[in-house]
């Protein structure tokens, strides 16, 4: 069989496997899901061509669908296609039979084009802020993409987290306005959203230089357990171990090291404890976390789930000995936790691709709430898992009667 019928028999097989996969049944597209996991990371970590060639021609068909799926839920197809884009000879040839090859060239292609966009607006941003005299601490992949990564394209991103402090918050969003934004939401405790009117989502299937480019502009960096109340603000870190420096040739403050990281593993971890977790995360944390001395011990309930799992996803960065210092201070329960919890959404990442601030409430809060072993070990990290699993059921039943007495007691005024 000629090179031409093996290109159009694995095509026509992966068509038909695109188009039944979304209907398979929950509990097989976990299975696959889980299954190439490992498979995704041992790419990134050897970062050979022609093992991932390799793996993509052997792969069944119905297995294609499900790893561009979590590719795209987990933020890796730029770089994954940034390890395929190396590979060349006949391994190439190999993997012309895949539909997948394809599609990682054109999401690298696509995420170039994208970070482009997000580099304009973030050089007219921090130009204009400091025309205005307010001072702007770029967060997440708004600073990583431009400082971290070889090239900004192999770094996706949704938006632009932005800090500020609140008294510049209204000189920011004036800013915004001039260059064509507007409140997309109501203020919310955590940050207010801003995007540019008319913008809509025009593909699902990966990044795409035409989807929104929302801003998100933050006060507080707030990570608690529970949504209504507790936790711990990031933000007065992050300020006082900063220095103005330039990103993207623009005044900009930049965060220390070890309060970049900081932040990511509490996000990350944030992120974990609410089944939404990104295996990009736990990438950004290990670039980070290769450059930082010692990790602060102050933050470590928030900051070691993300680092240990991050660790033993990318091992060989000098993290694993940076991680175990912390172990005492987290204690026991946590860090065994963290050693044995599955890479996958047994650990808090979001495998399903479930967006949760687009479910109904009821769902939305019961993902939020639901007890889970993060959600126990993070809020009481000190305790055996039995034992911080029945404080957790606790907590949960005193905040419902506490807000189902307020909401009475509202009505009732």
């Amino acid at each position: 069989m000629g090179l031409t019928a093996r290109v159009d028999g694995r095509a026509s097989a992966e068509a038909a496997a695109a188009s039944g996969w979304a209907s398979a049944p929950a509990a097989e597209r976990l299975r696959v899901a889980r299954a190439l996991v490992p498979v995704v990371l041992g790419w990134l970590r050897e970062g050979d061509p022609a093992a991932l060639y390799g793996a993509l021609a052997e792969m069944p068909p119905d297995w294609h669908p499900a790893l561009r799926r979590l590719l795209t839920t987990q933020g890796l197809a730029p770089l994954v296609a940034d390890v395929a884009a190396a590979g060349s000879g006949p391994s190439v040839e190999r993997a012309a039979a895949s539909e997948t090859a394809g599609w990682l060239a054109t999401q690298l292609e696509q995420n170039r084009a994208r970070m482009g966009a997000f580099a304009e607006d973030l050089g007219a941003i921090l130009a204009g802020a400091a025309a205005a005299g307010v001072p702007v601490m770029p967060l997440k992949g708004g600073l990583l993409a431009f400082t971290r990564y070889r090239e900004p394209g192999l770094r996706p991103m949704a938006d632009l987290d932005l800090l500020v402090h609140a008294a510049d918050e209204p000189g920011l969003h004036e800013v915004l306005a001039r260059l064509g934004y507007a409140p997309v939401d109501a203020a919310v405790a955590r940050h207010r959203t801003f995007g540019r009117p008319g913008e809509r989502v025009v593909a699902l299937d990966g990044t795409h230089p035409g989807n929104p480019r929302t801003v998100e502009v933050h006060t507080r960096l707030q990570k608690t357990v529970w949504l209504d109340r507790g936790g711990v603000d990031l933000a007065p870190s992050l300020w006082s171990h900063a220095r103005e420096d330039e990103v993207l040739g623009q005044p900009a403050v930049v965060p220390s090291d070890a309060a970049l990281l900081d932040d990511l593993a509490s996000h990350a971890t944030l992120h974990l404890v609410r089944g939404g977790g990104m295996l990009l995360h736990w990438l950004d944390v290990a670039r980070v976390a290769a450059g930082v001395g010692s990790i602060d011990e102050a933050l470590s309930a928030w900051t070691y789930p993300a680092l240990a799992l991050a660790a033993r996803a990318f091992p060989g960065r000098d993290l694993s000995a940076k991680v175990e210092a912390l172990e005492p201070r987290v204690g026991s329960a946590l860090a065994r936790l963290a050693a044995r919890a599955p890479l996958d959404d047994r650990s808090g990442l979001n495998l399903a691709g479930v967006d949760i601030n687009a479910l109904p409430w009821l769902a939305s809060h019961w993902l939020r709430w639901r007890p889970n072993p993060w959600l126990a070990g993070v809020a009481y990290p000190h305790l055996p898992a039995p034992v911080a699993y029945a404080a957790y059921l606790a907590g949960v039943g005193v905040r419902a009667a506490r807000k189902a007495v307020q909401h009475a007691l509202r009505r009732g005024g």
